[in-house]
């Protein structure tokens, strides 16, 4: 049976004046994938943001893995069981691959080694080389190595893909569809419809800070024909 690892009722959140996230209400659960899809600027990474802690925000009610997040302050017991993949991920161009995995192994009990995150994602090749002399699709693939270092429950994946080729992308895939079948709970923010509908068990619209559309994916595009369909359809204006 499925558990909700991700629960939201009532979140708000302001810049001053501007209001980027307005009233939002969601759930991911474990085992299930549910992307998150919305224009530049619609309030994806803001949510996330809120939901890890990053910054201030209101809210009637938010839980994590069960445990309701009363302060903005996230427990270690909470932050050993996520994992996070921001689309711009801030880490030490000089680093090595293999240096930044260690790192990241390092910060969780019960994660991967350093030997096996290697191994699960096939980074022999780029292991020795500096991070800021990889491309941006092999960045991605690291980036993805190292959310998943402490075998997460509730992961986050912000943009995954962005900058992948093809193939790098369905290997991606696969590994995203391995962790929702292990139990993981994933949220996923995408720009690829495709990416959406090929992962998606449920889908949310958000539109200048609003959840305008929210179900599982058939119930989503049932009145379109497509996920692009419903897409078009809900943002317009």
């Amino acid at each position: 049976m499925a558990v909700a690892h991700l629960s939201i009722h009532g979140l708000s959140k302001s810049y001053g004046q501007h209001r980027a996230l307005n009233d939002v209400d969601l759930t991911a659960y474990s085992g299930e994938v549910l992307a998150v899809l919305g224009k530049n600027g619609a309030g994806k990474t803001s949510l996330i943001n809120s939901v890890l802690g990053m910054h201030s925000y209101q809210t009637d009610q938010l839980e994590l893995l069960g445990q309701p997040m009363l302060t903005q302050q996230r427990s270690l017991a909470v932050r050993q069981r996520l994992g996070v993949m921001m689309q711009l991920g801030a880490l030490a161009a000089n680093l090595t691959v293999y240096e930044q995995l260690d790192l990241f192994c390092s910060y969780y009990q019960n994660g991967f080694q350093v030997a096996e995150l290697i191994e699960e994602f096939n980074l022999n090749r780029i292991a020795k080389q500096r991070f800021g002399k990889l491309s941006g699709g092999q960045r991605q693939q690291v980036l993805f190595a190292l959310a998943v270092a402490g075998k997460p429950d509730l992961l986050f994946l912000d943009e995954p893909t962005v900058g992948m080729d093809v193939e790098a992308r369905h290997a991606l895939w696969q590994h995203i569809q391995k962790y929702r079948s292990d139990g993981t709970a994933i949220v996923l923010t995408t720009h690829y419809i495709e990416e959406a509908e090929r992962l998606a068990d449920r889908v949310a619209m958000l539109r200048n800070g609003e959840i305008i559309a929210a179900g599982t994916l058939s119930e989503v595009i049932a009145d379109h024909g497509s996920l692009e369909q419903a897409y078009l359809a809900n943002m317009q204006e």
